[in-house]
C-alpha cells in the first residue's frame, strides 16, 4: 500500500473525515433541524476546553458513539483514533497499546507502561489493572504524543482518559441487552436516582459473556503444580479458548455544597476469561530450537499434537491453558473548590487494586506434546550412538502415557497490585493567562509468583522438580515490586492579544523503585539475580506551545514536548529510563457552516534509551536497546454533506527507524523492526439517520472499516545455524481491513419510554489475523476472533 503524503492529506480532506464516529455528536438527526457539527469539550490540558481550540492532538469519543461501537473498556478503542493500535497479548487481561509507533504492554510488575491510562483523572499503574469494564462512560479522550507535563511519567507516546458519566440528580433508567452468535449475551443498566439534599447518586451494571471460538483438544484435563508451589495446586485446562464472562459495576455519588463539589466514584470488575488460542508457526531453527525439533518430529509416534500450522488458522488446538480470573476495583474522591471565577482548587484521592488468581497459560503452544524424562535424557546425554538413542526413545518403559505432557515452555502466574495516589491541583483563569499547577504522589505494591518450566516433562500431569531444572532454568520465583513517585508541575498560557497564545510547562519527577527477587526452587536463582534492589530516577519534562488562531474557526500550533518512562530492574538486571522528545505542527478548522471539521498534525520524535522486551531461549529479558526516530502525520475529519448523513474517517502514519538497537551486545539496527506496529492506520465510517416517522422514531444505519498495514511479531528476523533468514512469512502479519455495521430503528415511543432495536455485526468479512506472537523456542501466534453479530434492544426513561 503506497501513498504519497500529499495524496493522503488530500484524501483525508476530500474523501472521508475522521472519527466522526468518535468526534461527532450526531447533529444530523436532531429533531430541531440543526445541520452543523456540535462543539466538543475535552480536558486534554486538565481543564475544560473546546476540542478545536486546544493545541493538542486529541480524539474525543462521545457517549453515543461509545454505545454504537460497543465500547466498554480500553481494548475496544483500537482504530478509533489515528495511530492508535491495541491488541491482546494472548491473555485477555493484558493489552498491548501503541500510539505513534511507541508500544507498551509488558506483563511484568517491574516494568511500567508507555501509554498512560486514566479513569476520572486517576492514573492506572498496571496494564492488567487497566482492563475494567464500565457500563456508563461519558467520554474517552485519546491524547497523542508525549504528555509528560500535565499527565506525568509513563505517557511517552500518549494517554487515554476515560471519563464516567456524572449523576444527573433526576430519576431515570437506561438499559440495553443483546444476544449474538457464540452465545454472546450482553446487558447493561444505568439508574439515576432523584437528588436528595445536596446529593445525587448513579448506579450502573454491565454483564458481558461469549463462548470461546476455539475448541481445546485437551480441555478438561488437569495439571498439578503443588509440588512446585502449593499456592497453585491443580489447574484444569479450559474446554474453550477465547471465552469471557465479565460483570462490572459502578457507583457515583456527587455532593454539592456551595462552592465545594465532591465526587465519589467506585468501580468493580470481575472477569473470568480464557486466553486466546496459541498455535505454533514453526520451530525456530537456531540453537534454542535444536533440541525441540526432534521432539516435535517424534510426536506422531506417541500420539502428540504439535499445533503447527505455518500459514493457516487452526480451528482446534491443544493448549494447557486454564481459566484466568481477574478482579479489579477502585475508589476515588475528587474535591473541587471554586471560591471565585479566577481560582479552582482540586484534590484527587484514589485507591485501586486488582487480583489475578493462579492460572496456567500455554504461551509456547506445547500442551499437546508427549515426551518423558527417559526420552529427554537420551537426547541430551553426550556420547550415545544413534542406535542407543533410538532404543531409549522407543523403550516401552519410556513411552509417554495419555496424561504425560511435555512443555517446551511452561508458564503459570499469580499476581496482584494495590496503588494509592494523591494529586492536588490549582487552576487560575485570568483575562490574559491560564495557569494549571499541582503536586502528585503515587505508591504501589505488586507481588507476583511465577512458575517457569523449560523443556519440562510432566509425568501423569504432575509437575515435579528434577535435576534438569538447574540445566534449563526451571523453577519458581517470587518478586515484590514497590514503587513510589513524586512530582510537581505547572503549565502557564499567556494570551498575546486575541489571536496568539504562548504556553510553557515543566514537570519534575522523582521515582524510587524497590524490587525483591526470591527463587524458591529449581534453577531460577542463578538466572534471576536473587536479592533486593533499589534504584531511583529524577527527570524534568517540559512543554512549549505557540498557538495562532487566525479566525474563530481555525487554530494552528507548533509544539515541543517531552515524555519519560521510569527505569527499573527486571530479572536482577537494571535498565534505564527511556525518553522521547516530540516536535509537532498542527492545525484544526471548521468550515462551511460547521459542516466540515478537519484536524491535521505532523510530528517528528527523538526516542532515546528505548526499553524493549526480548526472548532468549524462552526467557524474557528487558533492556535499553538504543535510539530511534519517529516521523509521521495524522488526518482527522468529519463531514455532513447532506442532512442526516455523517461521514467520518482518519489516517495515521508513524514510521519508526532505529539508529541503534543493541541485542546481546550487538548493534542490529539494520535489521531490527518494531513489533505489532503498523506504519499506516485508517478508518472510514458513514452514518445515516433517516427522517422521522410520525411517531418520532427513525431508522439509523452505520458502516465503518478500520485498516492496519502489515506488522512483525518479533523485533529481529530468525537466522538458522547456516546463517539463513527463516520464518519471515510466518513472522509478518499482512495488512487487513475490519468492517463493522449496525442498522436499527431508534427513538421508538413506548408509553413513557423510548426504545431502540438494532442488528449489529463486527468483523463482517470474518477476517482472521494474528494479533500476538512470541519467539519461545517456537515462533507462536494467536489469531483474533472472527465475525460476530447479533441483535440489541434498548430503552430509556
Amino acid at each position: 500500500m503506497r501513498f504519497t503524503i500529499t495524496a493522503l492529506a488530500l484524501a483525508g480532506v476530500s474523501l472521508f473525515a475522521t472519527t466522526a464516529a468518535a468526534q461527532t455528536a450526531p447533529a444530523a438527526a436532531d429533531a430541531e433541524g440543526v445541520n452543523g457539527l456540535q462543539e466538543i469539550v475535552v480536558t486534554a490540558q486538565r481543564r475544560a476546553e473546546s476540542l478545536q481550540k486546544v493545541p493538542v492532538a486529541v480524539t474525543a469519543i462521545s457517549a453515543e458513539q461509545i454505545d454504537d461501537l460497543r465500547v466498554t473498556n480500553v481494548k475496544n478503542l483500537a482504530g478509533l483514533a489515528p495511530s492508535l493500535q491495541i491488541q491482546n497479548q494472548g491473555l485477555q487481561s493484558n493489552p498491548s497499546i501503541a500510539i505513534r509507533g511507541v508500544a507498551s504492554g509488558v506483563s511484568n510488575n517491574a516494568v511500567d507502561p508507555k501509554v498512560g491510562i486514566y479513569l476520572d483523572g486517576v492514573y492506572i499503574g498496571r496494564t492488567v489493572g487497566s482492563i475494567f469494564d464500565l457500563a456508563d462512560i461519558q467520554r474517552v479522550e485519546v491524547l497523542r504524543g508525549p504528555q509528560g507535563t500535565l499527565f506525568g511519567r509513563n505517557a511517552t507516546s500518549g494517554a487515554i482518559s476515560l471519563v464516567s458519566a456524572e449523576p444527573t440528580g433526576e430519576f431515570g433508567i437506561r438499559a440495553t441487552g443483546s444476544y449474538g452468535n457464540g452465545d454472546a449475551i450482553r446487558g447493561k443498566a444505568v439508574i439515576n436516582l432523584p437528588a436528595f439534599g445536596p446529593f445525587s447518586v448513579k448506579l450502573a451494571y454491565l454483564h458481558d459473556q461469549i463462548d470461546g471460538d476455539y475448541t481445546n483438544l485437551i480441555g478438561g484435563k488437569t495439571i498439578n503444580l503443588a509440588l512446585r508451589d502449593p499456592r497453585f495446586g491443580t489447574e484444569t485446562f479450559a474446554r474453550k479458548l477465547g471465552r469471557r464472562n465479565i460483570d462490572g459495576g459502578q457507583l457515583a455519588i456527587r455532593g454539592e455544597f456551595g462552592n465545594l463539589t465532591a465526587d465519589y466514584r467506585f468501580d468493580y470488575t470481575d472477569a473470568r476469561t480464557t486466553g486466546r488460542a496459541i498455535q505454533s508457526l514453526g520451530v525456530i531453527p537456531d540453537s534454542s530450537g535444536a533440541l525441540l525439533q526432534p521432539i516435535v518430529d517424534l510426536q506422531p509416534f506417541f500420539g502428540g499434537i504439535t499445533n503447527i500450522a505455518p500459514n493457516a488458522r487452526l480451528s482446534a488446538v491443544a493448549n494447557a491453558t486454564s481459566e484466568e480470573h481477574v478482579v479489579t476495583q477502585g475508589h476515588s474522591l475528587t474535591l473541587a473548590v471554586k471560591p471565585n471565577d479566577l481560582v479552582t482548587v482540586k484534590s484527587i484521592t484514589a485507591y485501586r487494586k486488582f487480583r489475578q488468581d493462579p492460572n496456567i497459560y500455554d504461551l509456547a503452544s506445547s500442551g499437546g506434546l508427549r515426551f518423558t524424562f527417559g526420552q529427554l535424557g537420551a537426547l541430551i546425554t553426550p556420547g550415545l550412538t544413534p542406535a542407543q538413542i533410538q532404543a531409549a526413545l522407543f523403550n516401552p518403559a519410556n513411552i509417554p502415557g495419555p496424561n504425560d505432557y511435555f512443555f517446551s515452555l511452561l508458564t503459570a502466574r499469580k499476581t496482584s497490585q494495590k496503588q494509592f495516589s494523591q494529586e492536588f491541583q490549582i487552576q487560575l483563569d485570568g483575562e490574559h493567562y491560564e495557569l494549571t499547577a499541582g503536586a502528585f504522589y503515587f505508591h504501589e505494591r505488586s507481588p507476583a509468583t511465577d512458575i517457569l518450566g523449560i523443556l519440562e516433562p510432566v509425568p501423569g500431569g504432575l509437575v515435579v522438580p528434577s535435576p534438569l531444572d538447574a540445566a534449563f532454568g526451571s523453577g519458581v520465583t517470587d518478586t515484590v515490586s514497590i514503587n513510589d513517585s513524586w512530582a510537581g508541575y505547572g503549565q502557564l498560557t499567556v494570551h498575546l492579544g486575541d489571536r496568539v497564545d504562548v504556553t510553557g510547562g515543566l514537570r519534575y519527577t522523582i521515582d524510587d523503585r524497590d524490587l525483591a527477587i526470591n527463587a524458591i526452587s529449581g534453577g531460577q536463582g542463578g538466572q534471576l539475580g536473587v536479592g533486593k534492589y533499589n534504584v531511583s530516577f529524577k527527570k524534568l519534562n517540559y512543554t512549549g506551545i505557540l498557538t495562532w488562531r487566525p479566525t474563530d474557526q481555525t487554530t494552528a500550533y507548533a509544539k515541543i514536548s517531552s515524555g519519560y518512562v521510569a527505569g527499573g530492574i527486571l530479572s536482577g538486571i537494571p535498565y534505564k529510563p527511556e525518553t522521547l522528545v516530540s516536535y509537532e505542527l498542527g492545525a484544526k478548522t471548521q468550515m462551511f457552516d460547521n459542516r466540515v471539521r478537519l484536524n491535521v498534525a505532523a510530528f517528528y520524535s527523538d526516542y532515546k534509551d528505548l526499553q524493549t522486551q526480548n526472548f532468549i531461549n524462552g526467557r524474557q529479558f528487558f533492556d535499553n536497546a538504543g535510539k530511534a526516530s519517529i516521523k509521521g502525520f495524522e488526518v482527522e475529519a468529519d463531514v455532513i454533506p447532506v442532512r442526516g448523513l455523517v461521514l467520518s474517517g482518519n489516517v495515521g502514519y508513524a514510521d519508526l527507524n532505529y539508529k541503534t538497537f543493541i541485542l546481546n551486545g550487538v548493534d542490529v539496527a539494520d535489521v531490527a523492526r518494531t513489533t505489532y506496529n503498523s506504519k499506516w492506520t485508517a478508518r472510514v465510517a458513514a452514518q445515516y439517520d433517516a427522517p422521522e416517522f410520525s411517531n418520532g422514531s427513525h431508522l439509523q444505519g452505520r458502516i465503518e472499516g478500520r485498516y492496519r498495514s502489515s506488522y512483525y511479531l518479533t523485533s529481529t528476523p530468525f537466522v538458522n545455524l547456516a546463517g539463513q533468514v527463516v520464518l519471515e512469512n510466518e513472522n509478518r502479519q499482512p495488512g487487513y481491513w475490519l468492517v463493522d455495521g449496525r442498522f436499527g430503528l431508534v427513538d421508538i415511543p413506548i408509553g413513557g419510554t423510548k426504545a431502540s432495536l438494532s442488528a449489529f455485526g463486527q468483523n463482517l468479512f470474518d477476517k482472521h489475523y494474528i494479533s500476538f506472537g512470541a519467539p519461545v523456542l517456537s515462533l507462536v501466534g494467536s489469531y483474533e476472533r472472527g465475525r460476530t453479530y447479533g441483535v440489541e434492544l434498548g430503552f430509556a426513561f
